[in-house]
């Protein structure tokens, strides 16, 4: 059997699926493909994505899910069964990434889209105005992950400007 630490480490960024597959996303306009710089820019870094799970298209089925309305962090949190559905997503997707840590990955950042009631990283809008907190799915993963062990770089994307997270995304490359 290979010893396990002569293999050579493989590095990933876990993704929201929305930032590769716009039309996951409630409000997807035609032809708007704003994570693709963040795609390319980890692309050409050698660096794998790892697409997380999409809470809200999944909960209640795809065709429930994908067809949802837009709402906010209040919705979500009130609506019946979503916070057990975002915890049990987020404990599989605590141990994928542990056994594909086991595996040989190296897990160097974390992908989020701002002002998602379930995929911020940081900040989101409520009745109350802008809240500084993680959304639902990602508040649970991050808090996962840290109970393993794991500290990741989260990154929130904000879609209409990108420019912030894009430097960062490019410094935690370089820095793994």
């Amino acid at each position: 059997m290979k010893d396990i630490l002569s293999f050579k480490q493989k590095r990933a960024i876990l993704t929201a699926p929305c930032i590769l597959s716009p039309g996951l996303q409630v409000e997807a306009k035609p032809g708007e493909h704003w994570g693709y710089p963040f795609v390319r820019m980890v692309m050409e870094n050698n660096v794998d994505q790892i697409l997380l799970p999409c809470p809200e298209s999944m909960f209640g089925g795809f065709q429930v899910g994908l067809q949802r309305d837009k709402h906010g962090i209040d919705y979500y949190m009130s609506l019946d069964g979503y916070q057990e559905h975002c915890m049990s997503l987020s404990e599989k997707s605590v141990q994928v990434i542990l056994d594909m840590q086991s595996g040989g990955y190296n897990f160097i950042g974390l992908l989020g889209v701002e002002h998602s009631p379930t995929c911020a990283v940081n900040y989101m809008y409520s009745r109350q105005g802008m809240l500084k907190r993680s959304g639902i799915f990602y508040g649970l993963l991050k808090s996962g992950l840290e109970q393993q062990g794991l500290s990741i770089t989260s990154i929130g994307v904000n879609r209409t400007y990108p420019r912030k997270a894009l430097a960062l995304l490019k410094r935690t490359l370089s820095h793994s």
